[in-house]
């Protein structure tokens, strides 16, 4: 699955690309049935709450249609995008359930009548 890495200064650090490229890799391998198409931005911010963070955030287009945004800021930058990923994981799960568990519109024939 290619993944486009955006950023400050962290998405030019090789470990964390590799990381990131890593967790998109896992992430396809997980639904190989399903086209994913996304967009890593990592970068760091200063929360006058927290201090100095990492942030990452993970912007996937689903073939089915669906888009899905995941984002989270920890201390370290490993931690905030093993976070990020596990999230889509089990967002992507979830969308996949609801969308196999839709139910369809019963088709009636051409020409039939509904009986009223």
């Amino acid at each position: 699955m290619p993944i486009h890495i955006s950023g400050d200064t962290l998405a030019l650090d090789k470990a964390i690309r590799r990381q990131i490229e890593h967790e998109a890799q896992m992430l396809a391998d997980r639904f190989p049935g399903e086209r994913i198409d996304a967009q890593a931005r990592i970068s760091e911010e200063f929360d006058p709450l927290h201090g100095h963070r990492v942030r990452c955030e993970l912007r996937a287009k689903l073939g089915s249609g669906r888009q899905l945004v995941v984002r989270d800021a920890r201390k370290d930058a490993a931690e905030a995008i093993r976070e990020v990923f596990g999230t889509a994981r089990r967002n992507v799960r979830q969308l996949r359930r609801r969308v196999s568990a839709a139910p369809l519109a019963p088709m009636i024939p051409a020409g039939a009548t509904t009986g009223q």
